[in-house]
């Protein structure tokens, strides 16, 4: 699989399906992930969050394929769904030759978020086979479209932990508030026990296709 999580910001990605990310790279697929609109968060200065991301971006190389996350070069707050925005990761999508995509859930309300993941509607749309809505324990349950969680991906203790390592990183930078970071690991753990895996990320599927 060559696998593009598409986020609005650094720590979108990891809010979302970093688990997996994690997981498919030690396994050997090719991982990568883009944050669209990256830049300072209120009273963080860009240098902190640059600072955190990079220790993602170090964990998204490691592993037995390729892997790397990018920087878009598009303004936080103001993210647009335009020909610039959605050229920008159809090009990506080539250029890695990517056959999956995981981005934001439509019912998210922040206005980047939104906007993200028509951007990746609309780039992912002749070339991708399988698009997954990751799940979010903040902007999906505050907007009338509720998240319906389909598709269930277990997630290994490393990954896991992992994952919830940068996230504190986040939090340690001013990012994230411990409430969030708090609500991912009791997620992580009661979509795992749906399942009966000690954890697991959920996804809504736009489409999928199979061959064969």
């Amino acid at each position: 699989m060559n696998i593009l999580a598409v986020g609005a910001h650094p720590d979108d990605v990891e809010l979302g399906c970093f688990g997996t990310l994690l997981d498919k790279r030690k396994n050997g697929h090719n991982v990568y992930a883009v944050a669209l609109a990256p830049g300072a968060y209120g009273s963080v200065r860009w240098e902190d969050v640059e600072a955190v991301w990079s220790q993602a971006r170090n964990a998204l190389k490691e592993g037995k394929g390729a892997g790397d996350y990018i920087l878009g070069k598009f303004p936080i707050g103001r993210l647009a769904h335009s020909w610039e925005t959605v050229g920008f990761l159809d090009e990506l999508i080539k250029k890695y030759a990517i056959d999956t995509l995981f981005t934001h859930h439509h019912g998210e309300a922040h206005q980047d978020h939104i906007a993200t993941q028509r951007i990746a509607t609309s780039a992912a749309r002749r070339q991708v086979d399988r698009m997954w809505l990751w799940e979010s324990v903040v902007y999906t349950h505050r907007n009338v479209h509720s998240f319906t969680p389909q598709i269930y991906v277990p997630v290994s203790r490393d990954a896991f932990e992992g994952k919830i390592k940068i996230l504190e990183a986040y939090l340690a930078a001013g990012l994230l508030d411990s409430l969030e970071v708090d609500a991912q690991r009791h997620l992580g753990r009661y979509r795992g026990a749906e399942m009966h895996r000690d954890y697991a990320e959920a996804f809504e599927a736009v489409w999928e296709v199979h061959d064969g």
